[in-house]
């Protein structure tokens, strides 16, 4: 019984050392958004890192971004930040942005259509509102904002992408899919430089009509112009915790900027230092600075750096595509590569 009572003992001290060292866990707080005479506009959660930087900080290496997490509406109203929220821990990217979540406007007393808990058009402007108010509240990169859904959540976080590229950057949707966007004819487009990206999943096990559904959105959006990438799965069916895609879709939705919103100034600083002569030193091989900012702009950098005659430059810029998206002219420039005379930029 002693030997036992030491093990114990020596179990419970091994893990209160271990706890001393482990992560805090971040809590899933519920807000309410009232206008000015203290009526509930909406319901919502959050989800952010902690200590994370106020509005106030302007540093983009302090910024965070925001992804919207939008449910079915057979679910909870944050039932999709848990698949978000894990995808971003296994990416490493967990302290990097806020999740948020929303009660529908049919949840909340006084001002429910009566739809069964689905977000609807009624939860737009709130959700949009919330975006602000996250914005207002912590040090968001407006150029960093995403939604993620499944069902009628998947359908919202389409809308609110290709309806508002201004605000989202790219969505993600599970299972379902829309049939709302900007009127062409009243607000010509430009897919390449102003669209938002998006992102399909659908599942083969999934109902019948959700199965027609995604398939007619996706040739939908194809049709429009819209860069879509679209994948089935056999194995899958009516939910959005999936690990390939939830860590695919993420990775490649965090590595986007938003076309229709220009750097900040601290952003443009950091290009800057690229100008002229020799360019910055790289770190762990590549520019983290061109990575942080980020879209289009560090992409006009980084196709002058594939012409660079010192092969060291051209590969930590080739390399640096590992880390970011830079747009259709950067990754044409980086094809070029294959040609280059240095073998490591062209294994690169």
């Amino acid at each position: 019984m002693r030997a036992m009572d030491r093990s114990f003992r020596y179990l419970a001290a091994t893990l209160i050392v271990a706890g001393c060292f482990a992560p805090a866990l971040r809590a899933l707080e519920e807000r309410d958004l009232k206008d000015e005479s203290g009526k509930v506009l909406v319901h919502y959660f959050v989800d952010a890192p902690a200590n994370v930087a106020p509005a106030s900080v302007t540093d983009p290496a302090k910024q965070v971004g925001v992804i919207v997490c939008l449910q079915e509406h057979t679910e909870q109203p944050q039932a999709d930040i848990y698949p978000v929220r894990m995808a971003l821990k296994r990416l490493g990217l967990a302290d990097k942005y806020v999740l948020l979540a929303f009660q529908a406007q049919s949840g909340i007393p006084g001002v429910g259509e009566g739809r069964g808990g689905g977000l609807g058009a009624s939860d737009i402007p709130q959700i949009k509102n919330v975006v602000a108010w996250a914005k207002k509240t912590y040090a968001v990169n407006p150029r960093s904002v995403y939604a993620f859904g499944k069902g009628s959540g998947g359908s919202m976080a389409g809308q609110l992408s290709t309806m508002s590229p201004d605000i989202f950057t790219a969505s993600i949707s599970y299972s379902w899919g829309w049939t709302n966007f900007v009127t062409e004819l009243d607000k010509p487009i430009d897919m390449v430089n102003s669209a938002p990206e998006i992102y399909l999943v659908l599942g083969m096990r999934d109902f019948t009509h959700h199965i027609t559904t995604v398939r007619n959105t996706y040739e939908l959006v194809r049709a429009k112009g819209y860069h879509t990438i679209y994948r089935e799965f056999d194995d899958l069916g009516d939910r959005a915790y999936h690990h390939p895609t939830n860590d695919d879709a993420l990775a490649w939705a965090t590595r986007l900027r938003n076309k229709t919103i220009a750097p900040s100034a601290e952003e443009m600083n950091l290009l800057k230092a690229f100008n002229g002569g020799k360019p910055p030193a790289p770190v762990s091989g590549y520019y983290p600075t061109l990575a942080l900012v980020g879209g289009t702009q560090a992409g006009e950098v980084l196709q002058k750096l594939f012409q660079s005659s010192d092969p060291t430059v051209r590969l930590a810029a080739a390399e640096t595509c590992n880390y970011g998206i830079y747009g259709e002219a950067t990754t044409a420039a980086l094809t070029k590569l294959l040609g280059d005379p240095s073998p490591q930029v062209r294994n690169s």
